[in-house]
């Protein structure tokens, strides 16, 4: 089942689609998306999108790939450049589109209504659909491509071309979908050496389970080598012997014809995963388990490493021992502390290594392999992430899933400056408190944040990615004192070295309720430490929950020497921003009741003596991003050469604005 499980949505008329495709195939095969924030001059359509948003829909079609930031066509998309008829677009998305070929067989053999069709799908194929928008866009475009007609009673009927295609497809009848018998006993190969020695120690240490990670996971997939372990095996194979980072990352972009950039959010997954093991600053080595792997060549092998390493993976077998929604999956794997993009990459593994079936387009079940290895594997019992245990009762009922509220930023910005001179806050022991609630502050800001601790390592280990998607990483000292000041009695600095040197990192933060001392203040310059008080990271967590700051922004209060400046000086550059962005829909509100289109230039002058008094450069970038946003916020009234004299009008603002909150709210219940 490697189809795309939705049918690719243009967003135009239906007059317009199939011309705006092909215009689309030809301006690719003539070598013109080279920019994908570019909008294309296209004669198909009024008003045309940029080429990224264009290239959702032609790789859902399977006609186009994104090649280091260029779109190419694929082999399909140069069979229909070839041919350029409905009849080989219909063909082509009947091999990509899921239910695509079986909703028209399902119109040959009767006239149906939507309602009808959906409802046939739904019961025959064990859908979860609750709405009849899939099964109206795969109908309208069977319409759009002369394969169905309409009847009276609002009906819809194949064609005779319909008819006489459709009898040239593949089609996936219900029967198709029906699951092996999971009962049957199997025998499965015995775990190598290395393996089962990973697998004793989860079993009998303590503490073992839940010191499994949750790292993001990234292995490439294009659509010509789609095959997710034999392509881990490949990337693991190239660090059998010691390898340098750039020339193992290389080797990875050449191969799969990726960006070299792209590559580097798969370092941490295989290192977390148990793959590879860092032998020496920036040189790599497949770890004894996973050499066993490339050995046995056995994908049950490269599961139990991953079991082994990672929480949910054994347990998500289990989850699906019965025919159960992805959905119900998914929730499973929040209480294991994973999301549901981790979720999906886990089932995806488990399906290609034959331990999950899936029962219909959105239902998995465990085969008789899955059930037999789960029988092996020591389990665990869902539990809540550690964040959220390790905080005060009141904090730890904000799950990772939910929207953080005004009320709980401010208790975890009060607890920051509360367990910063009170060691024992919470009853926890010394410093522990203080640890969890700067742990808090950063995943809240959307880092990725480890609370470690312990001898010999670093209190709270920071990641994310920077602007140019390469993954960094810091270590966090926190310092907590009933005097209120840090000092360099407090810190020990060789200590704080051999942290850095075994994480990888490359900056180091001390956070505490203050620091008293030139020491400590010297120190810090020379071995390049960021020195952050609790009131600064409670004002910066404030100031990215206004803001919506990136980790990628807020990651440069750990440059020195001037990184908490330069902060700074962004979070009040984004506030006048937004503050421009009110003033201007302000004056365009005034402007309306007497029906006057403004431009950048009038703004500016007429607000030359606000206290804003914003330049025409300033009123031009907003006016972009009203473009971009591309909601109907501000309407274009006149179109002029020189944009500084281009006047708008304002538009339909208020729904605007509650058609955002209505998609931050979405992508906020999907994190």
């Amino acid at each position: 089942m490697q189809q795309a499980s939705s049918a690719p949505n243009p967003h135009c008329g239906k007059d317009e689609m199939f011309p705006l495709i092909l215009e689309l195939v030809r301006r690719i095969g003539d070598g013109e998306a080279t920019d994908l924030d570019a909008r294309p001059q296209l004669s198909s359509v009024e008003s045309s999108k940029s080429w990224r948003k264009y290239s959702y829909v032609l790789r859902s079609m399977g006609l186009v790939q994104n090649r280091k930031g260029v779109l190419q066509l694929t082999p399909e998309g140069s069979e229909l450049l070839a041919d350029e008829s409905r009849s080989r677009l219909a063909s082509l998305m009947a091999e990509r589109i899921r239910l695509f070929a079986e909703v028209l067989r399902l119109l040959v053999r009767e006239p149906l209504t939507v309602e009808e069709a959906n409802a046939e799908l739904i019961e025959s194929y064990n859908l979860d659909w609750t709405t009849v928008n899939n099964t109206r866009l795969r109908m309208t475009w069977l319409e759009v491509l002369g394969l169905t007609e309409w009847l009276g009673e609002r009906k819809q009927s194949a064609t005779a071309e319909g008819r006489s295609l459709c009898a040239t497809w593949d089609v996936v009848t219900p029967s198709a979908l029906a699951l092996p018998n999971s009962g049957e006993v199997v025998d499965i190969p015995e775990p190598p050496e290395e393996i089962a020695a990973l697998l004793a120690h989860l079993a009998v240490t303590d503490g073992a389970q839940e010191a499994r990670n949750t790292y993001n996971i990234w292995v490439p997939s294009p659509k010509e080598d789609p095959n997710k372990i034999e392509n881990l095996r490949t990337c693991i194979a190239a660090a059998e012997d010691q390898l340098e980072k750039d020339a193992l990352l290389g080797f990875i972009a050449n191969r799969f014809g990726l960006k070299r950039s792209s590559v580097d959010s798969m370092l941490p997954f295989v290192r977390a995963a148990g793959l590879l093991l860092e032998v020496r600053r920036g040189v790599f080595m497949a770890t004894p388990a996973a050499k066993a792997w490339l050995r046995s060549g056995s994908d049950i092998d490269f599961i139990r490493i991953l079991h082994a390493n990672m929480r949910f993976v054994g347990e998500l077998i289990r989850a699906a021992k019965t025919n159960v929604p992805r959905n119900d999956v998914y929730r499973e794997g929040i209480t294991y502390g994973l999301n549901k993009d981790k979720v999906r990459w886990l089932t995806a593994f488990m399906l290609e290594a034959g331990l999950l079936i899936e029962t219909s387009w959105s239902s998995v079940q465990a085969t008789a392999t899955g059930l037999r290895l789960i029988e092996t594997l020591p389990l665990a019992d869902p539990h809540l992430p550690e964040a959220a245990e390790d905080l005060s009762p009141d904090l730890a009922q904000s799950t990772p899933g939910q929207p953080v509220e005004p009320d709980e930023l401010s208790l975890i910005v009060d607890s920051l400056r509360r367990s910063a001179v009170d060691p024992g806050a919470d009853g926890a022991a010394p410093g522990v408190a203080f640890e969890v609630y700067i742990e808090s502050a950063f995943r809240h800001m959307g880092f990725r944040a480890q609370r470690i601790s312990g001898s010999g390592d670093t209190d709270i280990l920071v990641q994310w990615y920077d602007g140019t998607g390469s993954l960094r990483t810091a270590i966090v000292d926190g310092k907590s004192t009933s005097s209120g000041r840090v000092t360099h009695n407090n810190v020990s600095d060789v200590a704080i070295d051999t942290h850095k040197e075994k994480r990888s990192a490359e900056y180091v933060a001390v956070i505490g309720p203050s620091f008293s001392g030139d020491t400590i203040q010297n120190m810090a310059k020379r071995k390049q430490w960021a020195l952050v008080t609790a009131d600064e990271l409670g004002q910066i967590v404030s100031s990215a929950e206004a803001l919506g700051l990136r980790p990628a922004d807020v990651g440069m209060l750990f440059e020195v020497p001037d990184g908490l400046s330069r902060l700074a000086g962004l979070i009040d550059t984004r506030q006048r921003e937004l503050d421009i962005l009110s003033l201007v829909i302000s004056r365009l509100k005034t402007e309306s009741e007497t029906e006057e289109a403004v431009s950048a230039r009038d703004v500016s002058l007429i607000e030359r003596g606000s206290p804003l008094a914003p330049n025409v450069d300033e009123l031009l970038d907003t006016f972009g991003l009203f473009d971009r946003l591309d909601l109907d916020i501000v309407r274009s009234i006149e179109d002029v050469q020189d944009p500084r004299y281009a006047t708008y009008r304002i538009g339909d603002a208020r729904s605007a604005a509650k058609r955002l909150r209505a998609i931050a709210a979405s992508i906020e219940r999907g994190l």
